[in-house]
């Protein structure tokens, strides 16, 4: 009788022990600010993860908010004590203000099974293009339809236009002027001429800049033909 309440107490303690060792995931910065970054810039960030837990944490997936991220860790199973780095770029190209961005780090954490990890800063722009896409509207046949697009040099050093093309016949595109110095702007004149045999415009602008950080921009170009 003895000798099954000992084996039952220690059973007990044993399935205790069991029960309560789990791994356990802690980040001490789980947020970070980066302040401002220019558009175009890449930013890179490492988050270090920590298993405060008494078992292996095992690390099964990372899954960034958008395709603007990419983050990858440097261990999968982190030992209770131990850390794992998890490596963060973020592309800002197509981003301007204030912006934020997830990461999800998927794990055996109990507690915690998805743990979030967010980037969020101020993405500025050292060239600003209005509008940022061009439509036309309903447009008829072999009737001009002109629009203006405006490029503004927002940074701090002289800005060149290298080309202004389109791959669409209809449309037709010239800047009043190609070097812009900070805080200047220019004034692209977009004209798009319908042909008889279209059934719609879709296509797009393209700007090249001697801007090392932002060398081309995509305007959308779209619009249908008045019945």
């Amino acid at each position: 009788m003895k000798f099954t309440l000992l084996c039952s107490i220690m059973l007990l303690a044993f399935t205790s022990a069991t029960a309560i060792a789990a791994p356990q995931i802690n980040v001490q910065r789980p947020l970070h600010n980066f302040g401002t970054l220019v558009q175009g810039k890449k930013l890179d960030h490492t988050f270090v993860i920590k298993n405060t837990g008494d078992s292996p944490l095992k690390i099964s997936r990372i899954r960034p908010a958008c395709g603007c991220t990419a983050a990858n860790a440097s261990s999968p199973v982190v030992n209770p004590g131990k850390t794992s780095d998890i490596k963060v770029s973020f592309n800002s190209s197509n981003f301007f203000g204030n912006v934020s961005k997830t990461i999800a780090v998927e794990s055996n954490d109990p507690a915690t099974p998805v743990f979030t990890l967010t980037l969020t800063g101020n993405i500025v722009e050292e060239i600003s293009v209005k509008p940022k896409q061009v439509n036309l509207g309903q447009v008829k046949t072999d009737a001009a339809t002109t629009n203006i697009v405006t490029v503004e040099n927002r940074g701090n050093k002289p800005l060149k236009l290298t080309s202004i093309k389109s791959p669409m016949p209809q449309l037709s595109a010239k800047a009043d002027k190609t070097l812009l110095k900070p805080g200047e702007s220019a004034k692209i004149t977009v004209v798009v001429t319908p042909r008889r045999d279209d059934r719609m415009l879709s296509g797009y602008l393209s700007i090249s800049t001697d801007n090392p950080d932002k060398q081309e921009i995509m305007i959308p170009v779209y619009g249908s033909l008045a019945k």
